[in-house]
């Protein structure tokens, strides 16, 4: 394969000479590095890979970053390539029962929350209306359920919110002591410290080059190296009942992960999760609006089979200069920068010989259930007036009262309802496909039921300060201005929409370093320009 492509490469870059002003000077032999002479490009080029979160983002940060119209300024095009007919990547939504006048619901990342800057901003300046991600009043208010969440262990709620927050309050300070109040101390403390590196507007702050250095920077490095279960009740105390019913249950709840495998930052971020919002008609809206005001080139249903690596020489001052040949199926294009927004082991792409490729993480397989119907609260010990709206089933050590110890669902979800019909819209998330006879014994009835299972984060377990991945995969040395950027690499961190635009301008910034040495470039700030 690499010999052919290598061939077809050559002659792809003798067809290009209008365009790019490219004569070949390569021997008779195919080569994989090829070296031509071309003309100074009339600006830098960006292929992102990936019309997700992390994509879109990017290309919006680059059209901030490098705005046209300014003479003096260096100009950056971009083009994203996505092999789905959407964008969004793992944020997309489908419609219930098949019917989009019945309403839409998210298959993957569902929430985000007050905290995400990012994304809080995004839904602002673009105009989109936020909405709560569950639904548990009728039109007129009048309360269908408790409203709340409830940790189920397979006999009984081990805890159950009531809708007051100030009972709900006496209830977790009597059953779990000064330990809520230690662990929000800390919480606050880590996401201040945290937010405090991420969201800035110096651009005299570096863009970090690999996950390690990145948690230096934002003081978090502690938090990636043990597990949430050591963390929180060996080194600073928290009882371990307070850990394994609350930290755990949401650890459950955003990454099906329980707190002895799980790493600290992982369960606190799951913690953070307060002001959860979502974006009536799909978050995925997001994720158009950075690509639609990015002016990038979009490319859907669009595979990249394999990116190339070739030298040209710049015609007046003779100098090597490295450049990316990105190969799909229709075609083939050159770009100064190749950006990697979704996992390396997914897209199956083939990379230059000189890649450094990381190592592969696991990614934790998600099995969504989504059903309409009428769920029987008696499974629970309840009446639908008393059923908890949102149910999150319990992990080690309290799995003795589910059949074989093994947990039917991880989250149980009624996200809304259906007057007309009278059934409720819920959605499930399990470690494995959930059986019909587990579904018929969850709901009275069932009209609609739809499946997917996918890989929707990593297994967020422990790693040393050497074993996390670097940014750069090609490229970006002392030589070379252009190279092949994995923004995808911080997911191997932690997982969430938000982290995904984070990286992403990160990667912007990093390109402003390598390409605004000698030229002018506009103040980056916080990325949002003026838009």
């Amino acid at each position: 394969m690499r010999w052919l492509t290598s061939a077809i490469v050559v002659a792809f870059i003798a067809t290009l000479i209008s365009y790019n002003s490219i004569t070949i000077t390569t021997t008779a032999a195919a080569q994989v590095q090829q070296t031509v002479l071309q003309a100074p490009a009339p600006e830098k080029r960006v292929a992102i890979i990936g019309g997700g979160a992390a994509g879109t983002s990017a290309a919006y940060w680059i059209n901030n970053a490098f705005p046209k119209g300014i003479s003096d300024s260096v100009k950056v095009s971009a083009t994203i390539y996505e092999r789905n007919s959407y964008l969004g990547g793992r944020s997309t939504v489908v419609p219930i029962k098949d019917d989009p006048a019945l309403g839409l619901i998210e298959v993957g990342a569902s929430i985000y929350i007050e905290r995400n800057y990012n994304l809080m901003n995004a839904t602002e300046r673009f105009g989109l209306e936020r909405t709560r991600l569950v639904d548990g009043e009728d039109d007129d208010g009048r309360i269908r359920s408790k409203k709340g969440l409830g940790i189920w262990d397979g006999e009984q709620f081990l805890f159950e919110e009531s809708g007051n927050d100030y009972w709900d309050s006496i209830k977790i300070l009597w059953r779990y002591g000064y330990s809520p109040v230690k662990f929000k101390n800390h919480l606050k403390a880590i996401i201040e410290r945290f937010s405090e590196g991420v969201y800035h507007d110096d651009d005299s702050i570096p863009a970090f080059r690999d996950v390690g250095e990145a948690l230096a920077l934002f003081g978090i490095d502690a938090l990636v190296n043990e597990t949430a279960a050591d963390y929180l009740e060996k080194r600073h105390g928290i009882s371990e009942k307070f850990v394994r019913e609350i930290i755990q249950t949401a650890s459950r709840a955003n990454y099906g992960q329980d707190v002895e495998a799980l790493h600290a930052f992982g369960a606190l971020v799951s913690m953070a999760a307060s002001g959860s919002w979502a974006t009536k008609g799909g978050n995925f809206q997001i994720f158009e609006e950075f690509a639609k005001r990015s002016g990038a080139a979009i490319e859907l249903e669009t595979a990249v089979m394999e990116v190339q690596n070739i030298t040209v020489f710049d015609e007046h001052t003779g100098e090597p200069v490295q450049r990316y040949v990105v190969i799909t199926e229709d075609g083939m294009d050159i770009y100064d920068t190749v950006l990697m927004t979704a996992p390396l082991h997914s897209v199956g792409i083939e990379l230059p010989y000189s890649t450094v490729l990381p190592a592969h993480r696991q990614y934790h397989t998600v099995h969504v259930t989504m059903v309409a119907g009428v769920p029987d609260p008696s499974y629970f010990g309840r009446t639908q007036e008393t059923m908890p709206t949102m149910v999150v089933s319990t992990g080690s050590p309290l799995t003795d009262h589910f059949s074989g110890g093994e947990q039917p669902f991880t989250t149980f979800a009624i996200h809304k309802y259906l007057d007309d019909t009278g059934e409720s819209v819920v959605k499930m998330f399990s470690s494995k496909a959930m059986s019909e006879d587990a579904l018929d014994r969850l709901f009275v009835s069932r009209s609609w039921t739809l499946r997917k299972e996918w890989e929707a984060f990593p297994d967020l377990v422990p790693i040393t300060e050497d074993g996390w991945p670097t940014m750069i995969l090609d490229g970006f040395n002392k030589e070379e201005d252009n190279g092949i950027l994995y923004i995808n690499a911080f997911e191997s961190c932690i997982s969430t929409m938000e982290t995904e635009t984070v990286a992403s301008k990160n990667a912007v910034r990093f390109l402003r370093e390598q390409w605004c040495g000698d030229a002018y470039c506009v103040p980056f700030g916080d990325g949002w320009g003026d838009d």
